[in-house]
């Protein structure tokens, strides 16, 4: 009964103010598993949300996201995601330059908008990868493509983000609770010097909280891996 209340509790916490597809409350830590294609968990991430800010319509928020990897030497990794909201458009960008700024051994307390248009000549990133979730979207509606590339561990890394559609809404359950998601699918296509790999992404995004599962298929249609939310602490 006690998980129950406290559960409710988080998930409150999470879900008040305005209908933002991220948790607008400094301090509140989701909980994710990674699983490979066999359903066999590699690894597990901890988000936590921190400066949340709120300048007229627009509500903003960090998440800090640290991955721990199963059996493996070396295995933390970290990445950042600012999300914004305002007049019903929920942007998320991953900054694919805060990992490599910890793993160079720099300063967490000191990466700032300086730092990171540092790292950005430094890897050479050209392109967009911000997308956009719209509250009023309806099943079968379509969003921009997008691409990007960058530099990481001295290989030039392509990425081109297609199709992407809107599937309507759906209900979730995973052990943080049952949720109320959009649901969106698109194509993503990694490319690495001649290598290229493409995969067909499944997401679903919760009001208040953000990512609730996401689910990969390569072009065969066979499971690549899945990301679950399994629990929210505030």
């Amino acid at each position: 009964m006690r998980k129950t209340v406290f559960f409710i509790a988080a998930l409150f916490f999470c879900t008040v103010a305005r209908a933002q597809y991220f948790c607008p409350n400094n301090g509140t830590e989701l909980h994710y598993v990674n699983y490979d294609d066999a359903g066999q968990s590699i690894s597990e991430t901890t988000v936590s949300v921190r400066n949340v800010t709120e300048e007229g319509s627009k509500l903003s928020a960090q998440y800090f996201a640290k991955i721990v990897t199963n059996k493996e030497k070396n295995n933390t990794s970290y990445t950042l995601y600012d999300w914004t909201y305002e007049e019903g458009n929920t942007v998320c960008t991953e900054d694919l330059m805060y990992g490599p700024y910890i793993d160079s051994d720099s300063d967490p307390k000191k990466y700032d908008e300086k730092a990171r248009e540092s790292m950005r000549e430094e890897r050479k990133f050209k392109g967009d990868n911000a997308f956009t979730l719209r509250r009023d979207a309806k099943a079968g509606e379509t969003m921009p493509d997008r691409s990007y590339s960058l530099v990481l561990n001295m290989l030039k890394n392509d990425v081109s983000i297609t199709g992407a559609t809107y599937m309507g809404d759906e209900q979730v359950s995973t052990r943080a609770g049952k949720f109320s998601c959009v649901k969106i699918s698109y194509l993503k296509r990694t490319k690495i010097l001649l290598k290229s790999e493409t995969l067909r992404i499944v997401e679903w995004y919760a009001e208040g909280i953000g990512l609730v599962k996401s689910e990969s298929f390569n072009t065969k249609g066979e499971p690549e891996g899945k990301t679950l939310l399994v629990k929210i602490v505030k």
